[in-house]
């Protein structure tokens, strides 16, 4: 176990770029945050600190006039602006999550009041996107609220409530909380008892045979704690029943999609957790599917297998 985890943050500390930007992975051009904030969560509880922070002030140092931050490609060693991200929501938001890690590996709380002008900008900017029902549109130019952004956007915001907590900023503090709890509110308010489900997004529910948004949409509540625990457990079984193989990556789609194994972690399905595991080692980190084997897919890898290891122990 302990080889994997080391195997898996060099693999991760490689695609740092001297920027402190990530590619996505060793040979790939595309600087992607919303990933990198994903992925760079398991580097903070591999005490990695320093790779984080750089990361953090790469980011903040590229997030532009309107508030929000793009994705980058490589041309050559020149970081290049596509113009374009997923997601204006979801990209702050996880970065609020990731900085929390980090204070509590580091206790910096200098470097965090350094900043503070730029992480207010970056609430407001989520706020700009937050709708009357608490939930976010993905996009000033994508009016879609999806119930994926939402669930990192709700724990993000309660984030950055800890965030502007920390450095006294009271204010602050108590409109990012307010602002997480009109997003719980929000999600709630998609899920639908007679179809036990929550909407995808808008009033559109999921097709149990999709995999990818339908059914992976249905984890995201679960794996933030956002869902009741009787609705976790009856989505969990409705996941099961629907791909029952997902902890050896039979699902129709290449990528792994690690993010199950936390679900099925949250709900006690160890026995899922380790297939997935073993499974991805075989065959992602060491077999065919590599190429798909992306930044994000590497955190979550490490930190299912520290939970594994923890839970062992």
């Amino acid at each position: 176990m302990k080889s994997l985890i080391e195997n898996q943050k060099a693999y991760l500390l490689g695609c740092q770029l001297s920027s402190g930007a990530f590619r996505l992975a060793p040979r790939r051009v595309q600087i992607n945050p919303y990933f990198t904030n994903l992925a760079l969560i398991s580097l903070v509880r591999l005490g990695e600190g320093e790779a984080v922070r750089k990361y953090v002030d790469w980011y903040l140092d590229h997030v532009n006039e309107r508030g929000y931050i793009n994705d980058y490609r490589l041309d050559g060693e020149r970081e290049v602006d596509t113009g374009n991200a997923d997601s204006e929501d979801s990209y702050h938001a996880t970065l609020f999550s990731l900085l929390v890690e980090w204070l509590r590996l580091t206790g910096d709380t200098d470097w965090l009041r350094q900043r503070r002008d730029e992480l207010a900008k970056m609430l407001q900017a989520v706020g700009r996107l937050q709708q009357k029902d608490g939930l976010t549109w993905a996009k000033h130019s994508y009016r879609v609220k999806y119930l994926m952004d939402n669930c990192e956007v709700a724990v993000g915001l309660e984030d950055a409530a800890t965030l502007f907590a920390a450095i006294g900023d009271d204010a602050l503090a108590q409109e990012a909380q307010y602002r997480a709890e009109a997003c719980r509110r929000g999600i709630a308010a998609m899920y639908s008892p007679a179809r036990a489900a929550y909407a995808m997004y808008d009033r559109k529910y999921p097709g149990w045979r999709k995999w990818y948004p339908d059914v992976t949409s249905q984890a995201f509540p679960i794996v933030y704690g956002l869902a009741p625990p009787d609705a976790a457990s009856g989505l969990y079984e409705r996941i099961t029943a629907a791909f029952p193989h997902y902890d050896i990556f039979q699902t129709g789609d290449l990528y792994p999609w690690m993010i199950m194994g936390e679900c099925a972690r949250r709900v006690g399905d160890v026995r899922r957790v380790e297939r997935m595991l073993q499974t991805a080692a075989e065959l992602y980190i060491r077999g065919p599917r590599h190429p798909y084997w992306l930044i994000h897919e590497s955190g979550r890898f490490i930190e299912l297998m520290q939970a594994a290891g923890a839970s062992a122990a």
